[in-house]
């Protein structure tokens, strides 16, 4: 029998944590490709679609994050810490719900043609979750910190860049002579959008903490 073979016999139930997380980063990857895909069409008569695709990615969030609390609570020892486990679920399901929640926005706010900021910032959070999936892979082998310290720096500046595009949008939208509601709109779509690029890498750091502790 092999070491690999000798290890998933004895902990075989550790690894379904694992699976669980990778379906979990999986699901958040696909849910960012679709929305920047769907708000690039800038047809409002998409949103409506849009928002129930992104409901069925949010709702299939909320199992896998559901399935990993109720088999820590059967589970006695646990693959990595249990706190960080909760913190990786927990982001990685923020991080859709953010999405849903534009994405009803879209709808409710009837917004037309997409801000090109907006845009921009959508395309930083897809490089994020591209990134994010490929080190909740690695999370399974243990990685040594230095071997995944370069995708960690990477979403961090990918981050850096979504909170410089925030800015300026939010100052370009205080100078274009908006109207009062728009400027809320637009404000609010901009401000949870930048939230799910936060959760991105608050998720890294938490796969970079662990990698640390079981260095």
């Amino acid at each position: 029998m092999s070491l690999n073979s000798l290890m998933r016999w004895i902990k075989p139930h550790e690894q379904i944590f694992f699976d669980l997380l990778e379906a979990s980063a999986a699901n958040v990857g696909e849910a960012a490709h679709h929305f920047d895909k769907e708000i690039r069409t800038e047809d409002p008569a998409n949103y409506a679609e849009l928002r129930r695709q992104m409901k069925a990615f949010e709702h299939k969030g909320d199992e896998f994050t559901s399935e990993i609390l109720e088999k820590m609570d059967k589970t006695f020892v646990t693959p990595i810490e249990r706190e960080d486990l909760m913190a990786l679920a927990h982001a990685l399901d923020d991080v859709v719900d953010d999405l849903d929640v534009i994405s009803e926005r879209l709808v409710l706010y009837r917004v037309g043609k997409i801000r090109e900021p907006f845009l921009e910032m959508s395309s930083q959070v897809v490089e994020g979750c591209k990134l994010l999936v490929e080190l909740i892979i690695r999370l399974r082998d243990m990685p040594r910190p230095q071997d995944i310290r370069p995708m960690i720096r990477d979403i961090h500046d990918l981050e850096n860049r979504s909170d410089a595009i925030y800015h300026t949008a939010l100052a370009e939208i205080f100078h274009d002579g908006l109207s009062a509601v728009e400027l809320m709109k637009w404000k609010e779509l901009l401000d949870i959008l930048e939230s799910a690029m936060d959760r991105i890498e608050h998720a890294a750091r938490v796969v970079g903490s662990t990698a640390m502790k079981n260095s």
